[in-house]
């Protein structure tokens, strides 16, 4: 891709110092981003989120030959992209679940996905934060990947581990979080963002609805696989867990 202009660095890139000033990312300061209704109720989370978890305490499954510390036998239908999700979540220490329901939020599991403001790839990187962890190919899954789980654990640390604040962070940037007074910011895509993100990962880390989904056949399966998630500034009433034809189980879209 080519160079962005010099201005919209300034604007959108993460952490800049102009003048001995340290500026946080904001996804929403450019000018296709959510507009602020600033009379929504915007209720501190105060609720520490104890979800963020070692992979070692977590199963494991084996794809393509490959021990996959946590996934739990999930998979997003690659077994490279697995990987990828089990390598990453290892090394910054986040389970590798959370990971794969913020995925299938943010791309449905399509390598190539690009959303209406411009976030590319798996993770749907901005472009800005591709620059900001060092991606020199955002649709390099792997490099994708990387930089996605490492800027969950840096937003994660940066919020004092209060999963809701990440997940809001990664949708609108630290930025908006840090100046709504570390609360999730009154942006109701964001907010959707954060409560469909909580679902998933309740749902992919509940025993019962894993051993409750049901087996689909390999044409359904097809079918569902290729359905992507609503729009942010749609309510989506929730998702479901399937049994894929080989056995394995996969978040999927109503």
């Amino acid at each position: 891709m080519g160079r962005l202009p010099l201005i919209f660095l300034l604007l959108v890139t993460p952490a800049i110092t102009i003048s001995g000033q340290t500026r946080a990312f904001d996804n929403f300061d450019a000018p296709t981003g959510v507009t602020v209704s600033r009379s929504y109720n915007t209720t501190p989370t105060s609720r520490r989120r104890n979800l963020i978890t070692s992979t070692e305490k977590k199963g494991s499954s084996v794809i393509g030959g490959v021990n996959l510390p946590g996934m739990r036998n999930f998979t997003t239908g690659d077994p490279k992209v697995d990987s990828y999700i089990a390598e990453s979540s290892a090394r910054y220490n986040i389970d590798p679940l959370l990971i794969y329901a913020q995925m299938h939020q943010e791309s449905s599991f399509r390598l190539r996905a690009i959303s209406n403001k411009g976030a590319r790839g798996l993770m749907q990187l901005m472009p800005a934060t591709a620059v900001r962890f060092g991606v020199t190919d955002i649709f390099d899954p792997r490099q994708n990947i990387e930089a996605g789980v490492r800027y969950m654990r840096w937003l994660l640390d940066k919020f004092d581990q209060n999963l809701e604040l990440a997940l809001a962070g990664y949708n609108a940037g630290e930025g908006a979080v840090m100046r709504y007074g570390n609360m999730i910011p009154p942006y109701r895509e964001t907010r959707e963002y954060v409560r469909r993100i909580s679902l998933r990962y309740a749902s992919v880390t509940d025993p019962t609805k894993l051993n409750s989904a049901k087996k689909v056949s390999p044409s359904a399966a097809a079918l569902l696989i290729r359905k992507e998630s609503r729009p942010l500034y749609l309510y989506e009433p929730s998702v479901f867990v399937v049994r894929t034809p080989d056995g394995r189980a996969m978040l999927i879209n109503h």
